[in-house]
């Protein structure tokens, strides 16, 4: 099953960008609430200014008097529409897809940003990315990475996006670790930014000084140097 965000198009009778009278509202709403009862869909009542809404299995819809939107199985649209078309107070004359929702896990949606991970890492060096070594960003990047790979799921509706954006936060946190980030303070608070080449290659060359150092003084088994020269030892030259 696909299931989209989906908005059907409605005319309702006696209303345009408000009610003409609660004549005209209370046909609407009576008959809507019946058209999706009888399909066998829940309802759950709107008030105080909003609307019904009603619900089917991992669907979903808000039902306003110029769109009916929410999250639909996509081979439902047609049938649906066609049902909705017997309706006398509202006329459904064409309907939009849009996002994809799948339905994913925790663990699930982990593993599909884990496959990205390569991808995503690229994304947050090139939007830390800065002109000087002293300029830093101090915009909510993984806030904007977990947007820019976010996967809507039919448990995660409201799009609140926690696994996303968790994900993104430990990502960029093993990058500083890494050295492929830097932080510093600025005058606008804590910013951020990808380290230059060079700055990548200083710290290649530091690392490899220290497990030199490791290496020459790690005891048993270590490679060793030649001995020393006796002080005034004749030095003998090669044999002609």
């Amino acid at each position: 099953m696909a299931y989209r965000n989906t908005y059907l198009r409605i005319h309702t009778v006696g209303y345009v960008s408000r009610w003409a009278d609660e004549t005209a509202q209370a046909a609407f709403k009576e008959e809507s609430r019946r058209l999706f009862q009888e399909l066998g869909w829940s309802l759950v009542p709107g008030g105080n200014g909003i609307c019904d809404t009603v619900t089917k299995d991992h669907q979903d819809l808000y039902l306003h008097p110029t769109s009916f939107s929410g999250v639909l199985d996509e081979a439902n649209i047609q049938p649906l529409q066609a049902y909705l078309s017997k309706a006398q107070t509202f006329q459904c004359y064409a309907h939009d897809c849009y996002e994809e929702y799948k339905d994913l896990s925790d663990e699930e949606y982990r593993a599909e940003l884990e496959a990205m991970r390569g991808e995503i890492t690229d994304f947050i060096l090139k939007q830390c990315r800065t002109k000087r070594n002293n300029l830093y960003i101090v915009a909510p990047i993984a806030a904007c990475v977990a947007e820019q790979f976010e996967i809507c799921r039919l448990c995660d509706k409201d799009r609140h996006n926690k696994i996303g954006h968790q994900f993104a936060a430990e990502l960029m946190d093993q990058l500083l670790q890494k050295g492929w980030l830097v932080t510093a303070e600025t005058s606008h608070g804590e910013g951020i930014r990808t380290v230059t080449a060079k700055e990548r290659n200083i710290v290649r060359q530091s690392a490899a000084q220290l497990d030199g150092q490791i290496v020459m003084g790690s005891g048993e088994g270590q490679s060793r140097s030649p001995p020393l020269k006796k002080k005034h030892q004749k030095l003998t030259g090669p044999s002609l």
